[in-house]
């Protein structure tokens, strides 16, 4: 048995090889996703975000990004949905990572993490997967500052929903090896190298706030569901309008 499983990893690292064997196009197809972020939408409107110098320094210098928070001005209470793409550059492992190890590098701790299909949610009907976390942190000491405390006398945290998926030049996929392996794919058996779009939208959740003690007006309290709903409202107005239908189509 330990024989047989020693050369099917030997034939599977052959042909995971044979990859870089292939000729490469002088140009990769780009990704499904646009890299313009509508300043409005239906009904939204938008607030540009800036990329700080850390995430530029530890990305390859040819990726590229895109940030807008978006806000309903018909719902002043609500926090607005951020909405994140970081587009990858030749190097892609270079210009893309796994998320999970970033929002844990920023103190995140996650409640909850599963794979989702939000049916009907691009042009043409087309279902969308993506990977949902939910997290929390608490505030910490700024610039010799100490955090307010909760009913606990706890540090104050946040909660924050996010959703991520990948663009590719065809397929859209929720998972990091997902990603890697439709990489694969179109290189071994259609030629080409893509260019990846990492997406992921972000709304808060304001009702752990009143759990902690505080006092906070009732139009500003969403729980999970509720923020979910609101974001997953945005997507739907946006994503029609900056992803492309699939070639094949």
């Amino acid at each position: 048995m330990t024989k047989r499983l020693w050369i099917l990893l030997g034939v599977l690292t052959l042909g995971f090889s044979m990859i870089w064997l292939l000729p490469r196009q002088k140009e990769m197809v780009v990704s499904r996703l646009s890299k313009d972020l509508p300043e409005t939408i239906a009904g939204w409107q938008s607030k540009k975000q800036q990329v700080s110098d850390e995430e530029k320094k530890v990305l390859a210098d040819d990726t590229e990004f895109s940030r807008r928070s978006y806000y309903n001005p018909a719902l002043p209470g609500f926090g607005g949905v951020e909405v994140s793409v970081v587009f990858s550059g030749k190097d892609i492992n270079n210009s893309l990572h796994r998320p999970e190890v970033c929002l844990r590098a920023q103190g995140w701790n996650f409640v909850r993490e599963r794979s989702l299909v939000i049916p009907g949610i691009l042009a043409g009907g087309e279902d969308l997967a993506v990977r949902e976390i939910a997290c929390i942190r608490p505030r910490v000491k700024h610039e010799g500052v100490e955090p307010p405390k909760n009913k606990d006398g706890d540090p104050v945290y946040d909660m924050r929903i996010q959703y991520y998926t990948f663009f590719g030049a065809e397929k859209i996929v929720s998972g990091h090896y997902d990603r890697t392996f439709a990489d694969i794919e179109a290189r071994l058996i259609h030629g080409y190298d893509q260019q990846w779009a990492y997406a992921t939208f972000s709304v808060g959740v304001t009702s752990v706030y009143r759990d902690q003690g505080f006092n906070i007006p009732d139009d500003q309290v969403y729980d999970e569901e509720q923020s979910i709903q609101m974001m997953q409202e945005l997507m739907k107005k946006l994503l029609p309008k900056v992803v492309a239908g699939r070639s094949n189509e």
